[in-house]
């Protein structure tokens, strides 16, 4: 099958004209709202008299949201109770929307500034992890393909937010800005009603290890940011333009760059699956850092350059990480929390340690290409530490094999349902559409397992069937239920196919 052929067969599953959803559009406002908080350190003018924040509200706000996105991926056993919660719901647009207000006033004449930018730091990164969170479950449940081909479009919509709140009024900037997280938030927990009682998934998620998962995404997303950060640092530093120019136009171009690459891997890349896109977005990137040196002084280049490998960074993470919680069926809460906090603090650690270095400014042309350079390996290494099948695999383990304990289902929401009865409502579901489809009895035990996350090699030795068999009857399963993926699959057993 050609590229064409296969782009148009990937295209059937998810039409471009779907992506333009409300899913889409609230996650888009939530990464607009961190585009002008906190793209970079002292880069946010959003304030009433337009003067910019002092440096240590984006240090203490982004403290403060990897704290709550490690805290929850930690504390899984209280995620039930807490997510379950209206007021834990509220609180996130809430908080991101009043400290937004508050790191606004603090450059205001007479203004307590220290209280306000305290305030402010704390109440933006708790809210905002919030909501980080919430959409990291609502994506859970979205096929990886539709996920893959929405997140660049997303980042995009962000970009040209932020290009349109630049040539507002300081007061107009203060006023979107605040209501960015209030509007994304209602759509996600008021239309979608994520974490809400009413809404519970049957098929049960992989209880996983989550030291072994955190080395993993961490050295990943922690040698991508840093070296996305000093570079973004080092490169800025050179650049004859403002900050605010050295990001205005340039990101939404860089966002165009990186709705490119991810559609062009994603739809006519040979093999399915996240790491043959990794690999190529990875080497996009490291050819991205290497031509940097290239285009010194010539800043707008620079900038486009810098950004999209600042924004492909973003969007790769997020999917991946959308991926392995779809595919695997496991905890958003606890995936997004450690992944996406990896990667904010990997940026974090990068624009710190960026700042340190240009104090060695100005940089001679053979110093930029070994920084360039540096950055190259650490983003060649991260390779390494990409998941595979067999990784998350050893990684996980079923209810079964956990001693039968089952792992909390769905979104992370309370259950009066004891574990041994959500077991048996799994078991009864598969069953129903067992007998409401036709299924043998080998398919039946066939699809229990692939809805439980094991894969094809994986079954073919609990079941001791060859390679080829085990492949015919998952086809006749897809052939019968009329799906044409794992998550179309999984959405007919959970009912919502």
């Amino acid at each position: 099958m050609g590229m064409r052929e296969k782009a148009k067969e990937r295209l059937q599953e998810v039409p471009l004209i779907s992506l333009f959803n409300l899913r889409m559009l609230g996650f888009a406002l939530i990464r607009a709202w961190v585009y002008l908080m906190f793209l970079g350190a002292a880069t946010s003018v959003v304030t009433w008299n337009g003067d910019p924040l002092p440096p240590a509200a984006f240090l203490g706000s982004t403290l403060c949201l990897c704290a709550l996105l490690f805290s929850c991926a930690f504390i899984r056993k209280y995620n039930v109770f807490i997510t379950g919660t209206k007021v834990f719901r509220i609180a996130g647009p809430i908080c991101t929307c009043v400290g937004t207000l508050c790191l606004a006033s603090a450059t205001l004449p007479d203004a307590p500034q220290v209280p306000l930018c305290v305030l402010g730091a704390v109440t933006t990164g708790i809210g905002s992890g919030i909501i980080d969170l919430g959409y990291g479950d609502l994506y859970r449940a979205v096929q990886p393909m539709r996920t893959t081909l929405e997140a660049p479009l997303a980042f995009l919509l962000a970009a040209v937010v932020y290009l349109a709140v630049q040539f507002l009024p300081p007061v107009a900037d203060v006023l979107i800005v605040a209501a960015l997280p209030a509007v994304s938030g209602y759509i996600l927990f008021v239309h979608f009603q994520v974490w809400s009682p009413k809404h519970e998934f049957a098929v049960l998620p992989f209880k996983i290890h989550l030291g072994a998962f955190s080395w993993k995404i961490g050295a990943c997303a922690c040698l991508i940011g840093i070296a996305d950060g000093v570079v973004r640092a080092v490169f800025l530093s050179t650049s004859d333009t403002t900050v605010q120019d050295f990001y205005r136009f340039p990101l939404v171009w860089a966002g165009i760059i990186t709705l490119v690459i991810i559609y062009g891997c994603a739809l006519f890349s040979r093999e399915r699956g996240f790491k043959p896109m990794y690999r190529t977005v990875m080497f996009i990137m490291a050819i991205f850092f290497m031509l940097l040196p290239v285009f010194t002084g010539h800043s707008e280049i620079e900038s486009i350059i810098g950004l999209a490998g600042y924004g492909t960074f973003n969007v790769l993470i997020w999917i991946l990480l959308a991926d392995i919680t779809s595919t695997y069926r496991l905890s958003g809460i606890m995936v997004f929390g450690m992944g996406w906090g990896m990667v904010t603090l990997g940026v974090l650690l990068g624009t710190q340690l960026g700042q340190i270095v240009c104090l060695g400014a100005p940089f001679s042309p053979q110093l930029l290409s070994l920084i360039a350079l540096l950055a190259t390996v650490a983003i060649l290494i991260s390779y390494m530490f990409v998941f595979s099948e067999s990784d998350l695999e050893s990684m996980a383990t079923s209810e079964e094999e956990d001693g039968g304990k089952a792992v909390t289902a769905g979104q992370g929401h309370p259950s009066e349902t004891s574990d041994g009865v959500r077991r048996q409502r799994f078991q009864d579901r598969c069953n129903d559409v067992a007998s409401q489809f036709g299924l043998t009895e080998r398919e039946t035990e066939i699809m229990v397992l692939f809805a439980k996350g094991r894969s094809a090699a994986r079954i073919q030795e609990e079941l001791f069937l060859s390679r080829g068999t085990v492949s015919t009857h998952l086809r006749h399963v897809y052939q019968k239920l009329d799906v044409h993926s794992k998550q179309e699959l999984l959405d007919v057993i959970e009912g919502t196919g």
